[in-house]
């Protein structure tokens, strides 16, 4: 199985099923779960580049109202708990579509969900 398809399988849960690649069908509504690569972690050695099977992930929460997005997060990083190096977590307003937003990254891999 993929990260993407363990990470949809881990948070699917958490806001009933609304969980999406990079960004949410139009008119979705919320509270909703995205996700998206960020970057690939490569090794350099004397052999060259080569690819592991790990990659950085943001994970992104959306919902009408704060605390809500606040528990959801809070939910998220303990589904993720011992399965994804934390990297970092912070919050906002989009005035554009008046949602809370938290946005959780993680270093994950393959072979953390097994």
């Amino acid at each position: 199985m993929s990260i993407q398809s363990n990470l949809f399988d881990t948070l699917k849960g958490l806001v009933n099923n609304k969980v999406y690649p990079i960004v949410a069908p139009q008119k979705t509504t919320p509270p909703y779960i995205v996700y998206q690569r960020i970057s690939p972690f490569d090794t350099q050695t004397i052999e060259g580049t080569q690819s592991l099977d790990l990659a950085r992930f943001q994970i992104s929460i959306y919902s009408k109202d704060y605390n809500e997005s606040l528990n959801i997060a809070e939910s998220v990083k303990d589904a993720m708990s011992g399965k994804a190096l934390l990297l970092g977590h912070f919050d906002d307003y989009e005035p554009d579509t008046f949602l809370f937003y938290q946005k959780i990254d993680y270093q994950l891999s393959d072979d953390i969900f097994s």
